[in-house]
């Protein structure tokens, strides 16, 4: 149970590009707090523009069109981290496996895209957009645009956490969150939109242990977690004569009597 007044920062960042080196581009947070009265947003969106210090990759600016120049008038990397580290108990993002590396803030850290992934498993796209809409958190709030920038897409996701945290206390999004994404569908063959549960055996067998696919730990407890195979019926054995022989019953005597 989280303590009264506990501070959770949900923040986003677009950054220079999905390849190593990358640095922030722009860092963006709103603030959710639990009061007497419950979980609500308590400031944002915020938002700062960052000097990466290296060029911004075609990709990115296509994603979130900032341009070099414009980048080149924000704050060093590390003022923006410091920025958003003091304060809160908690670092929520959408993609925390990308964002936390960026930020580095020490604080335990809440995924949305997991936690939805496990409250929410049969939505048609759980980035943080689709998510709004299919839960019909809101339509067209003006805190949403513009898109793919960094106060914006906070504020989005704050709304996700906001829905999240009726059903799971913070705690076990924590959890969720440290955890490797569980996968309740398989997303590619000829059984791609299924459950695993509803997989055949064989064929996760051979995802397992047979095929050249690079091997995902999350594919190998699903197998784990079915319910074991049933070994087919055992066949009864002919009764040859060996066999009424071995029990005392020769066929030969049988007839003789």
């Amino acid at each position: 149970m989280a303590d009264p007044l506990t501070l959770i920062r949900v923040t986003d960042t677009e950054t220079t590009g999905l390849a190593d080196p990358k640095e922030l581009v722009e860092i963006g947070w709103t603030d959710v707090r639990l009061f007497p009265t419950g979980w609500a947003i308590e400031s944002g969106p915020h938002a700062r523009l960052v000097n990466p210090g290296m060029p911004i990759a075609p990709g990115a600016r296509a994603a979130h069109h900032i341009t070099d120049e414009e980048a080149a008038s924000g704050m060093a990397p590390d003022h923006a981290r410091a920025l958003i580290s003091p304060g809160p108990d908690y670092i929520c993002c959408h993609n925390l496996a990308y964002d936390a590396p960026l930020l580095r803030t020490g604080k335990p850290g809440i995924c949305t895209f997991k936690c939805a992934k496990e409250v929410y498993p049969d939505l048609e796209s759980h980035k943080n957009g689709a998510i709004w809409y299919a839960l019909g958190l809101g339509g067209g709030a003006k805190q949403m645009e513009p898109v793919h920038r960094a106060g914006p897409d906070s504020w989005t996701t704050a709304h996700i956490l906001l829905d999240l945290l009726r059903v799971l206390p913070v705690e076990t999004m924590v959890q969720i969150s440290a955890n490797p994404l569980r996968l309740l569908k398989i997303d590619f063959g000829e059984h791609a939109g299924k459950r695993f549960s509803e997989v055949p055996w064989d064929y996760l067998d051979w995802i397992v242990n047979k095929s050249s696919m690079p091997r995902r730990p999350e594919t190998g407890r699903r197998r784990s977690q079915r319910a074991p195979r049933a070994d087919p019926p055992r066949r009864k054995p002919h009764r040859t004569e060996d066999h009424q022989a071995r029990r005392g019953r020769p066929e030969r005597s049988r007839r003789m009597a």
